[in-house]
């Protein structure tokens, strides 16, 4: 396992084996058009809710890539912004757990677009270690298959930090040498 910087050092993200690293693993697929088709065949059944008024798998393939390109300019944005102490990626990512109202180490969060989600560790204000992400089309992560899997990522990768004794950006940045 290892870690990459993705912007200076407020978004950072981890890398398994030798494939691609999260973040860009997340956008590579919100915005391929024929993995999001068999994604959305594959999960018509939640589409055809209410909730999500009957979408067709064409609309929600649309929705997706431009959803994910609003995802991707925010994170951009709000990183820069975090330089100058203004709101940052804060402003953005919020407890894994909505009820959540205590603040803890490497606290579990995501970030969300409509139904895009970015899952990640906060490492310490306005910095953040991406775990994975998903397309997320039910109340709960558990009610499907992929979206469990995200989270058993993101305890996993939080597992191995506390493991390993990383619980800041000092931690991490010294750690994988970035």
């Amino acid at each position: 396992m290892e870690i990459v910087r993705i912007f200076d050092d407020h978004l950072f993200s981890f890398k398994h084996n030798d494939c691609e690293n999260e973040f860009s693993k997340l956008f590579d697929f919100w915005s391929d058009i024929e993995q999001l088709e068999e994604f959305f065949e594959a999960n018509k059944y939640d589409l055809q809710k209410p909730f999500w008024n009957y979408l067709s798998v064409e609309d929600a393939i649309y929705r997706t890539i431009q959803e994910s390109g609003k995802l991707e300019d925010s994170l951009r944005n709000l990183s820069k912004q975090t330089i100058d102490k203004l709101k940052g990626l804060d402003s953005l990512f919020r407890p894994l757990n909505d009820l959540q109202t205590n603040v803890v180490e490497l606290n579990k969060s995501k970030a969300k677009q409509n139904w895009l989600r970015m899952y990640a560790l906060k490492i310490e204000n306005n910095a953040y270690l991406i775990t994975g992400g998903a397309i997320k089309l039910t109340r709960t992560m558990q009610e499907r298959k992929h979206t469990q899997l995200e989270l058993n990522k993101i305890n996993s990768c939080h597992d191995y930090l506390l493991r390993k004794g990383i619980i800041d950006r000092k931690g991490i940045v010294e750690a994988f040498e970035l």
